[in-house]
């Protein structure tokens, strides 16, 4: 698959934070600063923290440190692989490629909040 990443502007989305465009998500808030991802759940206060690696410019991998629930700590130590797939203005698409926690790839819209 050959990534798309418009006007060489995935850079642009590497730090700040984001919200979920789908609104089966959009209780999620992810800040992500040059090495760390923070997702926080304004509905139920979980909060998972990953470690951030760029691989190109375009896709990254979150590796998972913690969790705030006890029961989602099967998903600490785990990779996930995101590829952004389409850039625009404030936001873009991206594909989050499944593993054994995430069982199958999901495709996601992002838009940048700061």
């Amino acid at each position: 698959m050959s990534l798309f990443c418009q006007n060489n502007s995935c850079v642009d989305f590497k730090i700040g934070e984001f919200k979920f465009l789908n609104p089966n998500y959009s209780e999620w808030t992810i800040t992500r600063n040059d090495s760390i991802q923070t997702e926080i759940n304004s509905k139920t206060g979980v909060e998972i923290k990953s470690v951030i690696k760029w691989k190109s410019e375009c896709v990254y991998t979150l590796t998972c440190k913690s969790v705030s629930k006890p029961e989602l700590k099967n998903a600490i130590g785990k990779i996930f692989e995101v590829s952004i797939i389409k850039t625009y203005n404030n936001g873009y698409t991206c594909i989050s490629r499944g593993n054994d926690i995430q069982l199958k790839d999901l495709e996601l819209e992002m838009i940048k909040t700061k």
